[in-house]
């Protein structure tokens, strides 16, 4: 009995540190995973407590069993697989030492069936831990980039940040020595583990950095590790306001990257950044489609014309997909337009332009169109992706686990994503039967064909039996919910 137990807490402790690592170590997330799920975790331990007072050793062995059965089935259709970082070998250690020397000789080998609360105190300690370490690692960061002599260039937004801090680094790459940040490297930690990792700053003329907000203040942490010369606000919308509490507060965090920097290239099209009130002195460049200084304007798929206000200053012909992807160019022309750059050699640059993998990425299969958006996050990108998908001559397939981290905004978001789903496609996958339960009963109300599968590979499987039947359908992948919001194996 005893050797069930432990089993089944160590295949049980992989999957609690999976949930830690994809809540960010936030204990708010980590915990509110944990009591949603409560059910199909802890409901049968609770039985087998009470059982191993009574003695009842087989139904003990025979519960361990089915639970040790069920989590690596949660294993094998995990989407994301725990990353056995330092911290997370850290955490293990602690918890070995932890479980096996002071917890259960004390307190008793039945309090490891619920290991994810057992375990509180020494992610707590490894917190504590990891803040010491990490101080020294973040302050060389900072020092070097106080001796850099080049340009500084930080972003940041709710939405459009990854793709324009490439798009930028491409553009600036024609004209000057620069280097970005790769993949989402836009906290402390991954700013500093990029630039610790580069010997000499100095041989750039351009630093271009990601800064990522979920919580407020995390701009101004960002920003004494290397306060920016030029700053990018790509929008603002509902990403993360659970944790923020309002779009007020989104607002004002993403805004706060303005003040100290001598530049703000900002989205105009965004009525939040529009609107915002700037009481200091910062030269501003505003672009959009259909506002601000610089526009793209004359879009026919993927070309467009440049203007200056009414200017006309180049044609650009592109490879990029989606008008947000043209949003995110126009911001990156407009600031090297102004640096002094030739806009010839920018013309023949941009057609070698791309972004990040997985972002509105079309890939031609054999007999279907994979519009492949599963890295994104938000809900503008998930209204442009469905645009496009609307706009294919045959069947048009979406398959999703929805969207979340919407709070007090999601019935309102939720009603006009319904819309748009409803008008720009023929069949809905949805994955995921909790998280999608609401969108599943509304798109039925509809009469639309949608179908309910339990996970991405499960989904991806019926499609592609399907698209033996509809050639030449367009299937758009949308959002990656992480297993963070999965309930039990549903």
């Amino acid at each position: 009995m005893i050797t069930s137990i432990i089993i089944y807490s160590l295949v049980k402790l992989y999957l609690v540190l999976n949930i830690y690592q994809q809540s960010h170590y936030q204990f708010k997330l980590y915990l509110k995973h944990f009591i949603y799920n409560f059910i199909f975790y802890d409901l049968f331990p609770c039985i087998v407590l009470i059982l191993g007072m009574l003695q009842n050793e087989f139904i003990v062995v025979l519960i361990c069993s089915i639970y040790i059965c069920l989590f690596s089935i949660f294993y094998l259709i995990a989407r994301i697989r725990l990353k056995f970082t330092k911290r997370i070998l850290r955490v293990i250690f602690l918890s070995l030492i932890y479980l096996g020397i002071g917890f259960i000789p004390y307190v008793g080998i039945y309090l490891l069936l619920f290991l994810e609360f057992t375990l509180l105190p020494v992610l707590l300690l490894e917190r504590g831990v990891s803040y010491l370490l990490n101080r020294p690692y973040i302050r060389k960061t900072k020092e070097k980039l106080e001796k850099y002599h080049g340009n500084k260039i930080a972003i940041t937004g709710s939405f459009g940040k990854t793709s324009t801090k490439v798009l930028l680094n491409q553009a600036l790459g024609l004209f000057y020595s620069s280097i970005a940040t790769p993949k989402s490297y836009n906290t402390e930690l991954g700013i500093s583990k990029f630039i610790n990792t580069i010997p000499d700053l100095n041989v750039y003329e351009n630093i271009v950095l990601e800064f990522g907000a979920s919580h407020k203040k995390d701009i101004s942490k960002l920003k004494e590790i290397g306060a920016p010369d030029v700053c990018f606000v790509t929008g603002i919308g509902y990403m993360h306001v659970e944790t923020f509490g309002s779009i007020e507060a989104i607002i004002q965090e993403k805004m706060s990257l303005l003040d100290g920097c001598r530049t703000a290239v900002l989205n105009y099209d965004c009525e939040y950044i529009r609107n915002y009130p700037i009481d200091f002195n910062i030269h501003i460049i505003s672009y959009g489609l259909n506002y601000g200084t610089y526009q793209a304007r004359n879009i026919s798929n993927q070309e467009f014309d440049f203007y200056k206000d009414d200017i006309l200053l180049a044609h650009f012909k592109t490879n990029l997909v989606g008008r947000h992807q043209l949003l995110n160019l126009t911001g990156v022309l407009a600031y090297v337009y102004e640096l002094g750059c030739d806009l010839s050699v920018l013309e023949r640059g941009v057609l070698s332009f791309v972004t990040e993998k997985n972002r509105l990425e079309v890939k031609k299969m054999s007999n279907y169109i994979l519009l492949d958006d599963s890295f994104n996050s938000n809900y503008q990108g998930f209204i442009e992706a469905l645009n496009i998908l609307k706009n294919h001559p045959n069947k048009r397939v979406l398959l999703t686990p929805g969207m979340v981290e919407l709070g007090k905004y999601k019935k309102e978001l939720f009603s006009s994503l319904i819309e748009y789903i409803v008008n720009s496609t023929d069949i809905v996958i949805l994955i995921g039967f909790y998280q999608t339960n609401d969108l599943y009963r509304k798109l039925k109300s509809y009469n639309k064909e949608v179908y309910l599968v339990r996970n991405f590979m499960e989904g991806y499987r019926l499609f592609l039996t399907l698209a033996e039947v509809y050639k030449d359908s367009m299937l758009l992948i949308e959002n990656d919910v992480p297993d963070l919001y999965r309930v039990g194996l549903i």
